[in-house]
Parts: C-alpha cells; structure tokens; sequence
C-alpha cells in the first residue's frame, strides 16, 4: 500500500520551535516567536490578525533531546548583542492606528539570518556555559515508585469537569439521587466524582468498580491533589486489618473514601471487613465504569460462541477482574443507605438507550469532539497573546487519534476466506488461535498459533520488512519514525494464550524484522507466567524503558483496557472480534490521555512539551471501524434530539474531522471498498 497518504495526516511530536513573519501592517519589524504546536498552525492563527503576513524562518528551539530554550533567548539576543528596537504601543500607534493587537515581540529592522544567527548562538552559548540564557532541561519522572505524596496546590478542574461539577450540584439540590456521568475515557471521571463529594460536603464516599485494575487510578486521585486532603483512602486490606476502619477515621475528624471491588463484595454473606461499609451512612455511592460493572450481564457483553467464551475464562476465577456479573447489581442495590449515587462510564451506550436516566439525572455529557472544540476554542481566543502560554490551555496535550481501517495481509486474508467458506463467525480471532488455549507445559503448544505462518507474514508486513497492497509497513514509515511514534504499542488479542504465542514468535524471528526486534515485549495476560501481576509493575516496566529510549508492545486481551491510564501508550493494534461499542471504545480510547513533559530552568521557570499529540488506532477489521462510528453517532444524536439521516451525516463529519480515518478495502461483500482516506467533509460508509 502506498505510504504517501501518511504525510498529509501524520504528524507526531511537535519540536519547539522559534518562527518569524513579516506583515506589511507593520513594515519593517519581523514578528520573532516560539511554539509547541506546529508552526503552520500558530501562523494561521496570527493570519487572522495580519492576513497580509509572510512567513520568513522556521528553526527548532532545541539544544539537544532533553534541553529547550524559548523565544526569550532569541528577543535577548537579537536586543543585546544586534541591537534591535522592539516595538513599542507608541510605535504601533504612529505605525497602524487603531490595530486591535500589540504584540512585544515584533524588531525593527530585523532578517531572518539574524534570528538563524541568534538560533546558533544560543546552541553554543549552551555548551559554553556562559550563563547568558535560559535552558529547560527535562524533569525526569519516569521510572520513579508509584507512591503518592501530596501536592499543596489544588488541581484546578477544566471548564467541562466544572460544568459536571455544577450540573452535579444543581441535581442533587433538585432531589435527584440517581445521576449518571457519561463523559468519554480521559475525561476525568474520578477526580471529577471526587470533586463532586467534596462540593456536597460528603463525609463517606463508597466507590465500587467491577475493575481492580482502577484501585491506583482512585488512590493517586484522592491522595495527590491538595483539593482532598481532609480525606483518608481506605482499600479492601485497611479493612481487613480493622474492620472498624471507617468510624475510627469518622471521629477523628477524617473524611473517607473507600474503594471496594464488586469482586471483593461478592459471596452469600456479607463479610466482616464490610460490614461497616452496609452499616454506615454513606453520603455519596460511586459506581465506577457502570457499564462494565452492575450491568456487565446485560449491557456489556463481548462477542461469544462455544469456545470463544474460554478467552480469558481459563484461571479467571484467579485474577484481579473476575466477578460474577449476575450478583453484581444485586450488590450495589444492597448499599440501601446511599444516599446519593453516581455512576461513570465512557460507554454507557445500552443504558442510555434502555431509559434509566432522565436529562435531569445525566450531569455529563461530554465525548472527544467536545474536548477538541473546547481546545481549538481556547486557541483561537489566546493564542495571540504575548503572555499566555500555549500549555496555559486546560485542554493542552489531549491528542488526535488517526484511524487505520485495514485488512491484514493477502496471506491472512486468504485463510480468512478460507475459514468464512467453512462456517467460522470470528474469523479474525481465530486465526490468532492459539494451538492450545491452556498452558501446555510438555509441548508448548500455547505459545503458537495454528495459523503460525499466516501470523509472522502478517507481522513482517507491519513490521516493514514485507509490502503488501492490503497493508502499511507502518512500524518502517520514516513519517512514523519522524514524528517519534509507535513508541509504545499495546496489542489487543482474542485468547490469553495468543499473548503469549505472539510474545515467542517475535522473539524468534528478532533477526527477521527491522523494527519488531527493538520492542521490549511486556505480556500482562498470557497463561505462561505472572511477572507483570500488578498494574503498577507494567506501569513502572514501560516508565524504566522510556527513560532509556526503549520501546515497549504490551500484549493484552482485557486487562488494563478500562479505567486504566497508562500515559506512554500511543498506538494501539485490534486482533480480535468483538461487537461491543462499550468494549471497543473502552479498550480504543485507552491511548487518549494526555501525556505532557515538564522542563524547567535554574531559576524554576518551566514550559510544557507535548509527548504524544496523535495516536494510532490499526484496527483489522475495516468494515468494524466505520460501523463503530456510525453507532456511536446514532446513539449521540439520540440523546441530544438530534435525530435524521442529515444530522447522523452532520455528525459523522465533525468526528471524521477530529479523528480521520485511513482505510484500505474492506474485503466484503465482493471486495467492495471503503475510501481510501476519510476525512473532511467527505461522509464514507461500507457498502
């Protein structure tokens, strides 16, 4: 496939760079500036003050990988050793009467060799030590112990996590006591729910999860923040050490939040540990991913026939996300002495669909096209302005998801064809089957695939070593490479076992691959050992290897792709079936958090760099991606009475527009074909 469509939509990490224009609305001055976005955005955005301007120089503000200098060092420069005039609001007045913008950072009769000039010296200046700049050099917070200490500073909520907060408020005030927040993944939800408590003056919140992978996600929100620290976070093992735990904190004067999985709460009798969580008064009940968890049965089942059901059900009943969905509701109903309750979720498609909820109990209601109005909105107002800075904006770092919608390579598609003339539904899943679904420790059939040569061409393909007319080598893209992406790739398989048949095939073929060879491989769900049984030890596995330029693949069937932030994370590749909106975009949008560098000076003085401004969702499964976005169209314009064929277009667009989508032929229905490239105003669906 060819790669040249990768140039128009990839664009990885952004450099900071210096640039300079020239406007004939103010002859003679050269405006000299700096950005972390890229620079053919912030011209556009001083377009609308000077639409006469020409750009005139583009360089990076860069000493090496760890060290930044700003724009301060080039106007320093340009003042002190060039002697340059810099405009001045009488100047502007004598130059264009009535301008509506003054801008500090224009110099009189100033080129763009000079700003080159000063560009170098600033680099040398560097190395010589000679004090007269400031540098930013990088704060390295990977690889550290996940133990929390508390900030002084309070986290200031966004705009959109403010108008939960109020919308939250006012229902309560009204008399609800049901409310659903239904805001997309990386909104926020915990520190937005805790906010919430905090703003009703809630003195026991009870959060319950159908997910233990959350448990850090809770703990790091509460405990972190200054906004919380009238609370104490109590787990399942502060109350097995004192079941009197809550009312001991209660007297002291402490505020609690206790965390407790439906797994844990489950049995035919209530346990010790939590018998003061059913006797007490608990102010606010907070059911987390409530998709997932109390309606796990009825809304958010995943595809299923025979042995599909054995995906990770083989020694489930041993790990951290098991539970018996059909008490899980009953569970929550026990905690009678609610009395109010909140539910989260990202996906909460079914339940809104089925009534539950009345507007007046929805509190939120926020997807990812909001939050990137919300930041364009922000730019377009501030971004001209001298003293604001561009990670000022609330909504800084949260990045663009790029889509491939393609078929695994001619060889695959061949045995899927294969498997679909012989009656297999899922055929993509089973052609990552492994030959055993259990451990087999006498052969090691787990660790391969019955499809082992379909596989490693597949992988060669994405790899770069192979071209294939279905696929981009993407891994081998030198726009890829570019923009440092691809970095940290979590692979989403159909059995546990395929985790682990996937993890032996890379590794033995390492000399065959350009690319696949340099991944540190960190397998979470295979059957074949435990060494990642935590989730703060992939955490810290994939922090160590950032911080010495290694690139990680963790390989995963469920775990870790709900409620679950790993920062690093940029691409995502889908190797299963599934036909769960919930499913699919819990797991999908697990890339799309903000993942933003710190660098500061001597002095204290920072800036903000953004890790991770695009992701990558490969998805191969074509017509899934385009059918996924139309149901979770529909079920969007059904909640905010935006119903009609014109208005599903209307908002298919937008999306389109916030995360394109690049696609090859779909292979059905006789190889009818999806556009090549979706986006714009361009609304593509398959036949």
């Amino acid at each position: 496939m060819d790669s040249t469509i990768l140039d128009s939509v990839i664009q990885g990490r952004i450099e900071p760079k210096i640039y300079a224009f020239r406007t004939n609305s103010i002859p003679d001055y050269l405006k000299v500036g700096d950005t972390y976005r890229p620079v053919s955005v912030r011209i556009e955005e001083w377009r609308t003050m000077f639409p006469n301007l020409e750009k005139q120089y583009e360089g990076e503000a860069t000493v090496d990988e760890n060290t930044y200098f700003r724009d301060y060092a080039v106007h320093s420069y340009l003042e002190t050793k060039k002697g340059k005039h810099r405009l001045t609001e009488n100047d502007l007045d004598r130059i264009y009467p009535g301008c509506p913008h003054y801008s500090n950072e224009f110099f009189r009769d100033t080129k763009a060799q000079e700003v080159e000039e000063a560009v170098e010296a600033i680099r040398k200046a560097h190395g010589e030590n000679t004090g007269e700049y400031q540098y930013y050099s990088r704060i390295d917070k990977a690889a550290t112990t996940f133990k929390y200490v508390r900030q002084e500073e309070e986290w200031k909520p966004r705009p959109n996590q403010q108008d939960a907060i109020d919308n939250f408020v006012r229902a309560v005030k009204a008399g609800r006591t049901n409310m659903l927040m239904f805001a997309v993944m990386r909104f926020g939800k915990s520190f937005t729910s805790l906010c919430c408590a905090k703003a009703i003056g809630a003195k026991v919140v009870v959060v319950v999860s159908g997910k233990a992978d959350v448990k850090g996600e809770w703990k790091k929100n509460v405990e972190v923040p200054g906004n919380f620290v009238e609370y104490d976070f109590i787990e399942a093992s502060d109350l097995r050490a004192d079941a009197k735990a809550i009312s001991k904190r209660r007297k002291s004067g402490r505020k609690v939040v206790v965390f407790l999985t439906l797994q844990d709460l489950q049995g035919r009798n209530i346990k010790e540990k939590h018998r003061e969580v059913f006797e007490t008064l608990i102010d606010l009940l907070v059911v987390d991913e409530t998709h997932y968890g109390a309606r796990a049965g009825s809304y958010g089942e995943v595809l299923r026939n025979g042995e599909h059901e054995v995906w990770e059900a083989e020694g489930s009943e041993k790990r951290e996300d098991y539970f018996d969905t059909e008490k899980a509701e009953k569970i929550v109903k026990t905690l009678t002495k609610a009395k109010i309750k909140l539910h989260l979720s990202g996906t909460p498609y079914r339940i809104l669909m089925g009534g539950e909820f009345r507007k007046e109990d929805i509190v939120c209601f926020c997807q990812f096209t909001d939050i990137a109005d919300a930041q364009r909105r922000w730019d377009e107002e501030n971004g001209i302005r001298d003293e604001v800075k561009e990670w000022d904006n609330p909504y800084y770092g949260f990045p663009q998801m790029i889509r491939f919608a393609f078929n695994p390579s001619e060889k695959c598609m061949r045995k899927i064809g294969e498997m679909r003339e012989a009656g297999v539904t899922f055929a993509l899943s089973r052609l990552f089957k492994p030959r055993s679904i259990v451990k087999d420790a006498e052969g090691g059939l787990h660790k391969r695939f019955e499809n082992e040569a379909e596989i490693l061409d597949l992988m060669e393909v994405i790899d770069g070593t192979k071209s294939d007319d279905n696929l981009l080598g993407f891994l081998d893209s030198e726009r890829i490479k570019k923009g440092k992406m691809c970095r940290h790739i979590v692979v989403v398989l159909p059995y546990r076992a395929s985790c682990d048949a996937l993890e032996a095939l890379i590794e033995e073929n390492k000399d065959r691959f350009r690319n696949l060879g340099g991944y540190k491989i960190i397998n979470i769900s295979g059957v074949e050992g435990d060494a990642y049984s935590s989730v703060s030890s992939v955490k810290q596995a994939i922090a160590e290897a950032e911080k010495v330029g290694e690139k990680t693949m963790t390989l995963t069937v469920n775990r870790m792709l709900t409620g679950t932030t790993v920062e690093q994370w940029d691409t995502m590749l889908y190797f299963k079936d599934t036909s769960s909106p919930q499913e699919y975009d819990q797991a999908i949008f697990r890339l799309q958090n903000q993942y933003v560098r710190t660098m500061v000076t001597e002095s204290g003085d920072t800036i903000k760099y953004n890790m991770k401004p695009q992701t990558l969702l490969v998805d191969f499964d074509v017509c899934r991606v385009f059918k996924m976005q139309e149901q979770r169209s529909l079920i969007y314009n059904a909640n905010v009475d935006k119903g009609g064929n014109s208005k599903l277009g209307d908002r298919i667009e937008k999306e389109l527009k916030v995360s394109p989508i690049i696609s090859s032929q779909c292979g059905e229905n006789g190889g009818s074909s999806c556009n090549r490239h979706i986006g714009g105003s361009q609304q593509v669906f398959c036949e």
